[in-house]
């Protein structure tokens, strides 16, 4: 089975307290198509397979366990996605994060300059998930978040050598334009994940699954 796609093998948790959740936003149908045609490429070029392991998104808050059922985090974000109206997006293109990670960057706007609404979007999705976050989660210290946040469309991650980095980086520039240049901030996910190897290369077992879906006026 390619590695963009979940695996169908193997009983899902029947504890909602064993999974991770995260809540992305959904670039536009032409970026999703150009986000995942680059994973695909990654892997039949390098073998990396880390952000092919995902569906095209943009993170808004990442991996979380939580002790509140499905409902309950829907619940929580209703009131915040209700009242929020989609708000521009730009493609800066291919940037890096480090040494093997390469992502899109959609931080900042055409003209130069943060990209406020999108910080201050993150901001209120994530205090309205706080209350639902497991003290004990390992991933959201180790996160990101508020002043700190960059937003961005993952091209390569975790599985990427430090020495393979420069090559993946300058291949990954040669392909511009990926994605459209400018695009809504519109459709937000909400998806529970789980994996047999969270402390380790997770995303070779890596399964997930839509749990809602809202729509920015």
């Amino acid at each position: 089975m390619p590695a963009h796609l979940p695996a169908v093998d193997g009983p899902w948790p029947s504890d909602y307290r064993q999974l991770r959740w995260g809540l992305y936003l959904r670039p536009d149908a032409r970026t999703c198509r150009d986000q995942a045609t680059i994973h695909d490429l990654l892997e039949r070029q390098y073998g990396l397979r880390a952000g092919g392991a995902f569906m095209p998104h943009a993170t808004i808050k990442g991996f979380f366990l939580s002790p509140s059922p499905e409902n309950d985090l829907v619940a929580a974000l209703d009131p915040v996605l209700s009242r929020v109206a989609s708000f521009p997006l730009h493609n800066g293109g291919p940037v890096r994060f480090g040494t093997g990670t390469v992502v899109l960057d959609i931080q900042h706007r055409s003209e130069g300059g943060n990209n406020d609404e999108l910080t201050s979007f993150h901001t209120a999705c994530l205090e309205a998930l706080v209350p639902h976050i497991d003290p004990d989660c390992p991933n959201t210290p180790r996160e990101a978040v508020r002043e700190r946040f960059h937003g961005h469309l993952t091209l390569s991650m975790a599985d990427c050598p430090d020495w393979l980095g420069d090559e993946v980086a300058t291949f990954l520039d040669d392909l511009r334009p990926i994605g459209s240049d400018d695009f809504p901030a519109r459709v937000i996910h909400l998806y529970a994940f789980t994996s047999a190897d969270w402390g380790g290369q997770w995303w070779d077992t890596l399964r997930w699954r839509l749990c809602h879906s809202w729509t920015l006026t």
